[in-house]
C-alpha cells in the first residue's frame, strides 16, 4: 500500500474527480466504513474525518473505521502513520499527540489549522505545537539527507481562551524557525503568527538565524502566505529585502495586515514583475 492522505476536524475533499475517497457524514455508519476501506483497497490514499465523533453513535463510527485505518496506515517498524498529506484543524492535546506520530520521511504536504479554537485555545498549547513541530522536523532532519515536505501551512488562532491576542512564546518562535531551516519548501503559509521587527530579527540562540535569515534560506520556495500577522509597512519591506533574490519565488500574500500603500507598491517595485504580489485591498488602513 502507498502512502495516503489525513484529515482531520471539519472540513473534508468531497470531489470525485481529485481521485479521494468522497466521504458522507456519520448518518450511516456502513456507508462510512465501505468509503474508507475502499480508498484503502483502490490506494488512493486514506482520509480519517475525526468529524465522524459528531455524528449519531459516535463510539460505533469510530471503532468501525479509525481503528482499521490506523492499522493499514501505521509502519509496522516504527508504529508512524505513513501518509504523504496531512490535514489537522482541532487543538485537542490528544491530536498533538496524534500529530507527532506522523512519519516525516514521507509526508509532503502539512497543514495545521485551528483557527476555529479561536477564544478556547491555551497558548500553552500553541507554543507545545509549535515546538513539537519545530522539534520534530529538526530531529528528523538529523537523520536523513533530506526532509520530502514540500508545502507547509500554520494558521494559528487569532485569539487565546483568555481573549487576548495570541502571541507564541520566543522558545515556540525558535523551535519553528529551527524546523523551518531544515526544509526545501516549495510553498509556505504562515497566518495569525504576529511578526513584528524584533521577532523577524530575533536570533535563535544555539544557530544565530532569525526569521529573515531562514526566509532568505528557502530557495525552492514559490508561493509564500503571511497573512493576519499584524505587520507594518517596515517589517514588510525588511521581509521583501529577504526575498528578493529567491529564484523561484512567483507570489507573495500578505493581506489582512497593516501596511500602508506607498509601502506596498514600495514592495511591489523591490520583488519586481517575477513576483505577484496581493492582499493591497485588504489592509487594515491605506496611507
Amino acid at each position: 500500500m502507498g502512502t495516503g492522505v489525513l484529515v482531520s476536524g471539519a472540513g473534508h475533499p468531497t470531489d470525485e474527480r481529485s481521485g479521494l475517497c468522497k466521504v458522507a457524514p456519520c448518518s450511516s455508519i456502513s456507508s462510512a466504513r465501505q468509503s474508507f476501506v475502499g480508498a484503502i483497497s483502490q490506494d488512493v490514499g486514506a482520509m480519517l474525518v475525526l468529524e465522524l465523533l459528531g455524528g449519531p453513535q459516535p463510539v460505533a463510527a469510530l471503532a468501525c473505521t479509525c481503528r482499521e485505518l490506523l492499522q493499514q496506515l501505521r509502519d509496522p517498524r516504527t508504529g508512524q502513520l505513513r501518509v504523504s498529506t496531512a490535514s489537522l484543524r482541532a487543538s485537542s492535546p490528544a491530536l498533538l499527540a496524534f500529530a507527532q506520530r506522523l512519519c516525516l520521511g514521507q509526508l509532503r504536504s502539512l497543514r495545521l489549522d485551528v483557527f476555529k479554537e479561536s477564544g478556547h485555545l491555551p497558548e500553552r498549547l500553541v507554543n507545545q505545537l509549535l515546538s513539537s513541530l519545530g522539534d520534530a522536523l529538526a530531529a528528523a532532519k538529523r537523520g536523513m539527507i533530506s526532509l520530502p515536505l514540500e508545502d507547509l501551512s500554520i494558521r494559528l488562532a487569532f485569539f487565546s481562551d483568555n481573549i487576548q491576542p495570541l502571541r507564541p512564546s520566543s522558545n515556540a518562535h525558535a523551535a519553528l524557525l529551527r524546523g523551518l531551516a531544515q526544509l526545501r519548501l516549495r510553498r509556505l503559509e504562515l497566518s495569525f503568527l504576529p511578526l513584528s521587527r524584533k521577532v523577524i530579527e530575533q536570533e535563535v540562540t544555539e544557530t544565530k538565524q532569525t526569521f529573515l535569515s531562514v526566509l532568505r534560506g528557502l530557495d525552492r520556495l514559490q508561493e509564500l502566505l503571511l497573512t493576519h500577522n499584524g505587520m507594518h509597512g517596515e517589517v514588510a519591506l525588511q521581509l521583501v529585502e529577504a526575498l528578493r533574490h529567491l529564484p523561484h519565488l512567483q507570489s507573495f500574500d500578505v493581506s489582512r495586515n497593516r501596511i500602508a500603500y506607498q509601502d506596498f507598491n514600495d514592495m511591489a517595485r523591490i520583488l519586481g514583475g517575477s513576483v505577484k504580489l496581493t492582499g493591497l485591498d485588504s489592509q487594515t488602513y491605506l496611507v
